[in-house]
């Protein structure tokens, strides 16, 4: 049985240039225009020419591009580049793979959607497989009760990733009426602070702390809870409705 081959690593560089030239982009000149940072995909990830035109010397080397006779005859500008059929297979395996860390949504990912879209592919099954992958940390960082400064950056960033990927699966109108559209029969609503956040398979306990230090605890749904975004810290409004009174006195 012959070995089997590991994948070729390469640089976000490579991999944006790789994917570019899949889609018909096919020599320097065109490609440094898409990733100026007024270009398609450089307002969201930007590259230089200089490091451009490096990440296809490296793309050639890997044996991912050939590059051609220049359409002008002047200068590596023109000089046309198309993919083999491993640089084919490298582009859409890079192409589906979910990120592995939550710093890399703003540039990996986001680059990765962009260009998907480009292609007309369809981006369910990745956001699907990203919230797979994420959900573990996500779940350690937003239920952490740390108020070390680096502790709250990273539970912010970590529900911020939350919100937008669910935005980007099921997107909505994030533009809030400007006054509620119903009022709450209930009187007892009172404010707390989530301080515990605790997700089953289908529920989530929230405890919150009230002014006086008491606490009250909530059973929602886990839905409910990412709906809400609810996380330790958060200031909420406990709504109880009770159904029964009970009277307690001192012995």
């Amino acid at each position: 049985m012959p070995p089997k081959i590991s994948p070729i690593e390469l640089s976000l560089a490579e991999n944006v240039c790789l994917a570019l030239i899949v889609q018909g982009d096919s020599h320097g000149w065109a490609l440094g225009a898409v990733l100026a940072p007024d270009g398609d995909i450089g307002r969201v990830w930007a590259l230089s020419r200089p490091l451009t035109y490096r990440a296809l010397d490296a793309l050639s080397e890997k044996d991912l591009i050939v590059r051609k006779a220049p359409t002008s005859g002047k200068g590596r500008d023109r000089l046309l580049v198309s993919p083999t059929p491993a640089g084919r297979k490298a582009s859409r395996r890079w192409l589906d793979a979910p990120v592995k860390h939550l710093r890399d949504v703003r540039t990996e990912l986001l680059v990765k959607l962009t260009l998907r879209t480009r292609a007309g592919m369809d981006n369910t099954l990745l956001i699907q497989q990203q919230q797979a992958e994420f959900a573990p940390a996500i779940e350690v960082l937003t239920v952490r009760t740390d108020a070390d400064t680096v502790d709250i950056w990273r539970r912010e960033h970590a529900r911020a990733v939350r919100r937008f990927l669910n935005q980007t699966l099921h997107p909505t109108n994030l533009i809030p009426p400007a006054r509620p559209e119903m009022r709450l029969s209930a009187r007892n609503q009172i404010r707390a602070t989530v301080v515990s956040v605790q997700r089953g398979d289908l529920m989530a306990c929230v405890k919150a702390v009230l002014g006086d230090g008491q606490t009250l605890t909530a059973t929602i749904t886990q839905e409910a809870t990412d709906d809400l975004d609810i996380a330790v810290g958060d200031s909420v409004v406990l709504i109880v409705k009770a159904t029964e009174v009970m009277v307690a006195k001192d012995s």
